[in-house]
């Protein structure tokens, strides 16, 4: 029998979710998979930058590295939410003050030494500069768990290792609540500045006076 993670038995899982998640952007978006994610600079190698091919082919080398980290010498477990359900793609949705915010934690990991890790999986090119997003996640843990991981981290894809690990002690409930309350002020009042070093990845940069790509 093969093993869970032998190259043959990943080949399959990728390919079968490669082509269920096609399926279900497209029946959602209405737009063909070539068409999506198609991004990041042409080179020779790559002339057609980031699109449909270059993720099904490095996507599985993605694969490859998420199964070296979880079977790796780190020794990090998946955590079991109080509930008993492994702490993967966890979903709530917490109030920060008045203001419900939906969330979607990647994974919640244990270390060897027993400290909670909150793992968000990202697969761009660059690490976050700002812990705000798994301050978020350790808030609405706390709030929908009444248990709040001390730390928190990136895993990225390409590298196949994680950013050092944050210490979100710093960030308060108040301060995060203030945060999502004056993000939530700015929404009602149409405040939205647009941030323009991101129109590559933005989804609605066809729509928007401030696209820069092709002019």
């Amino acid at each position: 029998m093969s093993s869970p993670t032998s190259p043959e038995v990943l080949d399959v899982l990728w390919k079968d979710t490669w082509d269920r998640v096609k399926t279900a952007h497209s029946a959602s978006t209405g737009q063909e998979s070539a068409l999506w994610r198609k991004a990041g600079r042409t080179t020779k190698a790559n002339p057609e930058g980031e699109d449909e091919t270059w993720w099904f082919s490095e996507g599985r080398s993605m694969l490859d590295s998420w199964v070296q980290f979880r079977t790796g010498q780190l020794g990090w477990s998946i955590w079991t939410t109080p509930d008993g359900k492994p702490a993967i793609e966890i979903s709530m949705t917490p109030h920060m003050g008045d203001v419900p915010v939906q969330m979607g934690i990647d994974r919640v990991m244990v270390t060897p030494d027993g400290e909670l890790v909150i793992v968000d999986l990202k697969t761009g090119k660059y690490t976050p500069s700002s812990d705000l997003q798994l301050a978020l996640y350790a808030v609405g843990m706390e709030k929908t768990f009444g248990i709040r991981p001390k730390y928190g981290t990136y895993w990225m894809a390409r590298s196949g290792t994680t950013s050092p690990l944050i210490d979100l002690d710093f960030y308060t409930k108040n301060m995060i609540e203030k945060i999502v309350g004056d993000f939530d002020r700015a929404r009602k009042a149409a405040l939205f500045i647009p941030n323009y070093n991101h129109c590559k990845m933005c989804g609605f940069k066809t729509e928007c006076e401030w696209n820069k790509e092709g002019k």
